[in-house]
């Protein structure tokens, strides 16, 4: 694997005598992802978009070619989900068993209160009209 596009990397970085923390500082790509590209490790990468652009930053960095190794990452070179390491760290949350039946809703009263409210504020408009007109105490 002497050359690999990851051992290409890393003999650039060390041949310009910078730490991971320069080169990082540099290129904006955290540490442990530099180092994975020198490892040639895609699975620390949350897909393979990630790992070919930084990939591609970090070679232009450095000047070394990664063409090849990123005409690779492309679409049919896919890493399957069991070799995400993110993945791999984190138990899976057991979830309630109410959590996966749907909720039944009761019917709200909210709009049969609203409905009789403005059925009352009528009746009550014509109950105060009808008695005007009765006492005599008409405004039309």
């Amino acid at each position: 694997m002497s050359n690999s596009t990851g051992e290409q990397l890393r003999r650039a970085r060390v041949s310009r005598n910078l730490s991971f923390g320069e080169a990082a500082e540099a290129t904006r790509i955290p540490a442990d992802k530099l180092a994975a590209l020198e490892e040639n490790d895609f699975s620390r990468f949350p897909s393979l978009a990630y790992g070919r652009g930084f990939l591609l930053i970090y070679g232009k960095f450095l000047g070394v070619d990664v063409s090849a190794q990123a005409c690779q990452l492309e679409g049919h070179n896919a890493i399957h989900t069991r070799e995400y390491q993110y993945l791999n760290n984190t138990p899976t949350p057991a979830l309630p068993e109410d959590a996966l039946a749907p909720r039944e809703r009761s019917p709200s009263v909210v709009p049969l209160l609203v409905f009789l409210g403005i059925l009352g504020i009528i009746g009550g408009g014509f109950w105060i009209l009808l008695n005007l007109k009765r006492l005599g105490l008409s405004f039309w």
